[in-house]
């Protein structure tokens, strides 16, 4: 292996060393608590192993993106807990610049954490000729599914009208989190990349319809959660100091902003040139209703 080729692998693996030793400067400070069965260092294991990978043969992501947005995606995917081997992120090129965008599975992974009571979170699709009646029942202020009948000829139907979610919790006991008709499920496909035309959108619009649902339902469980967990947590670092619990999401907040201190000009590394790629219809597809940016908790 040649010299530059070593110093570029150096480059690559200095970058998520650094990210987690900012992990774990935030940690030490408290002012960042990771859940109990979270690993940032296989997480971002595991990412360094999606940026380096070049399936499309156009080159590896960790060398095509701007390093400073490489280290901030990695951040964020480590402060929201989250792991790519898992998909429930993604690592998206937009120009030079990598995001991380959280997948419907990473919403529901942290809805759940952020509401220890619920068990999952599902969603069907509602297809054309289906027999499907609900109702909105004012002295619980919830929504109701009345009836939901479907037909051999109706599933698999591609011609959608609606879906839902629901929200199960641990004790048995489930509720309605969102119904979206096919108007509003088309107009959260409008805010993607694809618009809502990319293959996975066209070959399966049943799936691509509960992710949407799924996502809308997360989103507002995750914003609405409240900062009891949070203090329980408190406690338990005072009986045990050394172990770390759930993410405190008050860190975007207060340390979002500051992730760009992770500087990586003093490794002398050029950067390398950048093509702009058109984003990945099959990864991005799934989460149209969830913001690029940081979280709103």
């Amino acid at each position: 292996m040649s010299t530059e080729n070593t110093n570029l692998e150096v480059v690559k693996k200095d970058i998520t060393t650094q990210v987690l030793n900012k992990v774990n400067t935030f940690s030490e400070a408290g002012e960042l608590k990771l859940p109990k069965d979270y690993s940032p260092e296989n997480a971002l294991k595991s990412a360094y192993i999606k940026l380096t990978e070049n399936p499309d043969g156009k080159g590896a992501l960790l060398d095509k993106c701007d390093k400073s947005s490489v280290a901030e995606a990695l951040l964020k995917m480590v402060v929201y807990g989250l792991t790519p081997q898992k998909n429930q992120v993604y690592f998206i090129p937009y120009g030079n610049k990598l995001n991380c965008t959280i997948s419907y599975m990473g919403n529901i992974a942290t809805a759940k954490r952020y509401n220890p009571n619920i068990a999952d979170i599902k969603a069907r699709a509602i297809t054309k000729g289906e027999d499907f009646e609900f109702e909105f029942k004012q002295e619980t202020g919830k929504v109701v599914i009345l009836k939901h009948k479907q037909t051999l000829e109706s599933i698999g139907n591609k011609e959608i009208i609606g879906a839902y979610s629901l929200i199960y919790y641990k004790d048995g006991s489930f509720e309605v989190g969102d119904i979206m008709n096919i108007e509003q499920i088309k107009q959260a496909w409008g805010q993607g990349a694809t618009r809502g035309e990319s293959p996975a959108h066209k070959k399966f619009p049943d799936e691509m319809s509960k992710r949407t649902v799924i996502n809308r339902t997360c989103k507002k469980l995750i914003n609405t959660s409240s900062d009891a967990i949070l203090m329980e947590d408190e406690l338990l670092d005072e009986e045990l100091p050394n172990d770390t619990v759930k993410v405190n999401l008050k860190v975007e907040k207060n340390k979002y902003a500051n992730v760009k201190e992770i500087s990586f000009e003093e490794l002398n590394q050029p950067e390398d040139k950048v093509e702009d790629r058109q984003v990945a219809s099959e990864t991005v597809v799934e989460d149209e209703t969830v913001p690029a940016d940081k979280p709103n908790f």
